[in-house]
């Protein structure tokens, strides 16, 4: 039976139109199903980690990271994952609510998913540069007006996709049972990823020189590589192999990868401070409060004293951000 959990009637009948209109399509089965299981305990993790880290949110490490910044882009990661399992096919759509490509395919996967996690991390790369190079608080209307611009934009995008005839955004291919992206709409898609990442890229080199005790610009070098890296090969393997859901080992390492970027990219940010709010939670705050008197960053992050730290050694920190 190789990859195929079981023959039901959608696989047989996807394997016999397929095969009649000269494609290769290989079954949906256990590969499918082991990469869906990993990835949902992954975030499952990843959940009790972000309510870990919003429990701690006045703990100075933590604070520092923007808690609720980097829950929302969890939450954005999670419908990332759940967009993907219908766009690349993983498992059948027919008599499924699934089968609404517009919901699942642009309003979860990219709109509430790609571009809100591209967004809310364009935005904290445009925080960290307004802090460190403008001097100016990570807060207020010059922080706010642009994402929010950012937004509307997106649902204008989202309004003109829902109205527009599928047969040129995207549709459900019955013999198949996929949705198909559109050239002309993929390529809007894809635009719109790259441009935001690149003013991320471009936000993250402006802050390349920051003497920080909390490593923002080693962090956004690690998140920028690893999203450009599969973005290249994501938009590579959208236009080389149209079909790719059709092939079980493409769209799985599509799909992981994916969701391998977005974990890399939390992680590398809140790793140290979770982990160390676990297991060492008062040492680490005194070698965190010494490292930010040696970089001399108390003014820039409110450190009303140096010293003063309530019983939870918490109390210290009064940074204004999200």
């Amino acid at each position: 039976m190789g990859n195929q959990l079981s023959f039901s009637q959608t696989e047989h009948r996807r394997e016999e139109m397929s095969q009649n209109l000269g494609y290769r399509l290989d079954p949906r089965g256990k590969a499918d199903g082991i990469m869906i299981i990993i990835i949902s305990c992954v975030y499952s993790i990843n959940v009790v980690a972000v309510l870990f880290m919003l429990w701690n949110r006045k703990y100075p490490p933590l604070k520092c990271k923007s808690p609720v910044l980097m829950a929302c882009m969890m939450v954005a990661g999670i419908l990332w994952f759940v967009g993907d399992i219908q766009a690349n096919g993983h498992v059948p759509l027919e008599h499924t609510p699934l089968r609404n490509c517009k919901a699942f395919g642009v309003w979860v996967r990219i709109l509430l998913g790609v571009c809100t996690l591209s967004t809310l991390i364009a935005m904290r790369s445009y925080g960290l540069f307004r802090v460190f190079c403008k001097n100016q608080p990570f807060r207020g209307r010059g922080l706010y007006v642009p994402y929010a611009a950012y937004c509307l934009c997106m649902l204008v995008y989202g309004i003109v996709s829902q109205v527009v005839s599928p047969s040129l955004t995207i549709h459900y291919l019955l013999h198949v049972d996929i949705c198909y992206y559109e050239t002309g709409f993929k390529a809007s898609m894809f635009a719109i990823i790259w441009v935001t990442w690149l003013i991320v890229a471009i936000l993250s080199w402006r802050i390349r020189h920051i003497k920080s005790s909390f490593n923002e610009a080693r962090e956004m070098l690690i998140a920028c590589t690893a999203v450009f890296v599969v973005l290249i090969f994501t938009t590579v393997m959208h236009y080389a192999v149209p079909l790719f859901p059709l092939n079980v080992r493409l769209r799985v390492l599509t799909t992981s990868f994916d969701h391998l970027a977005t974990n890399v990219f939390w992680w590398s940010i809140m790793a140290v401070p979770i982990v160390s709010c676990v297991v060492r939670r008062d040492v680490y705050l005194e070698e965190w409060m010494d490292k930010l008197r040696q970089d001399g960053l108390q003014r820039m992050y409110d450190v009303q004293s140096p010293n003063a730290t309530n019983n939870k050694g918490s109390s210290v920190y009064n940074r204004n951000s999200l």
